[in-house]
């Protein structure tokens, strides 16, 4: 049993208000610069989940690319849902950002910036259309839990009682789950990515990455980072 609502007359989209869970909530950044958030493939699990049939897509600009160019030059995508009956959720805009949040001049928008203001608008139009996460733009406090969460069977090995919460094991299933991530990435994201791993675990030059991702620290690091890698 899901907490989200079919859709009906009334309300045509899916409702994934009370879906979410603190399980689902990642953190980045520190002190006032820290923000919660929901990693755009958990979203896009939710919704496989909660919102069966639907589909997310990027609307076609004037010319046949995804890119739009606003009055002052800058770019932006539309994002928009597909129904499992074809039917389909109002455009939604996003502004194609750099990493301080500053609109983008449509002539410099390279790949990398519309594949992440893709996965932005997802997780943004997903709780503007279906309510999905909508607490965490909104600031409210995620409640524990509004579904029932399906645990992990404990890793095998010596027993974790009295070891620091971020010094515990990942599961097997986490591990691999972090590993698929990691092989998925672009080649030179992925050089980047082991590179950050390294300096942040104290790890030699030439380390291999995947055996270091053990404990809960190594996911913690990997969720908080993982959308500048994508």
């Amino acid at each position: 049993m899901t907490s989200s609502e079919p859709s009906s007359p009334s309300q045509p989209f899916p409702n994934l208000g009370s879906v979410i869970t603190a399980d689902d909530v990642s953190q980045k950044g520190t002190g006032s610069y820290k923000a919660d958030y929901i990693n755009w493939c958990r979203t896009m699990h939710l919704l496989h989940e909660h919102a069966p049939g639907w589909q997310f897509a990027l609307a076609t600009a004037p010319g046949g690319a995804h890119v739009w160019k606003a009055p002052n030059e800058t770019g932006y995508v539309v994002g928009y849902f597909i129904g499992p009956d074809r039917q389909t959720s109002p455009h939604f805009p996003q502004a194609i950002m750099d990493n301080r949040n500053n609109a983008i001049a449509f002539t410099k928008v390279s790949a990398r910036d519309l594949t992440d203001s893709h996965r932005r608008c997802l997780c943004t139009a997903a709780a503007a259309q279906f309510g999905l996460a909508w607490q965490l733009w909104a600031r409210e406090e995620v409640e524990n839990p509004h579904r029932e969460e399906k645990k992990a069977k404990p890793a095998a090995g010596p027993s974790v009682a009295g070891v620091p919460k971020e010094d515990q094991p990942l599961s097997d299933e986490e591990r691999n789950l972090l590993l698929r991530w990691i092989t998925d990435m672009p080649a030179a994201n992925r050089e980047a990515f082991c590179a950050a791993f390294r300096s942040k675990f104290n790890l030699a030059a030439n380390a291999k990455v995947a055996p270091a991702i053990t404990s809960k620290k190594h996911e913690a690091w990997i969720q908080a980072v993982m959308n500048e890698y994508a």
